[in-house]
This record gives C-alpha cells, sequence and structure tokens, in this order.
C-alpha cells in the first residue's frame, strides 16, 4: 500500500492508449515526474495516482474522474 490520497481511474470500454497518455502527460506537466508529488499504481483494471498534497489530489480528480 502506498502513502498519499488515492485517485483511481478505472480503463474504461473504448480507453484507448492516447486517452491515458494525456491523462498521463497532463499529470507530469502539472506535478512534475513521480516520485517527488506524486506515485502510481498500475492493475490491469485501473491506475492509481497517490498524491502528496490534499489540494493536488483534487485537482486531478476534478480533471479526470
Amino acid at each position: 500500500m502506498q502513502a498519499g490520497i488515492k485517485v483511481s481511474i478505472p480503463f474504461r470500454w473504448g480507453s484507448t492508449i492516447t486517452s491515458w497518455n494525456e491523462t498521463c502527460i497532463w499529470a507530469i506537466e502539472q506535478f512534475g515526474l513521480p516520485g517527488d508529488r506524486f506515485t502510481t499504481n498500475t492493475t490491469e483494471d485501473y491506475m492509481d495516482f497517490y498524491f502528496k498534497d490534499e489540494k493536488d489530489a483534487i485537482w486531478f480528480k476534478l480533471r479526470w474522474s
């Protein structure tokens, strides 16, 4: 289990590599590379983003959920 505020983004029917690239690129542009302000964990059903700052988690969730 990772520490931080978790935001889960499920893989949806019709999701494409392009849509996931957009999500990940946006996160990197806004928060920097994983490890400083956030980390990630991926499974076959979803991708979890763990944020150190609650404001970052809220901003990400509002944009991508």
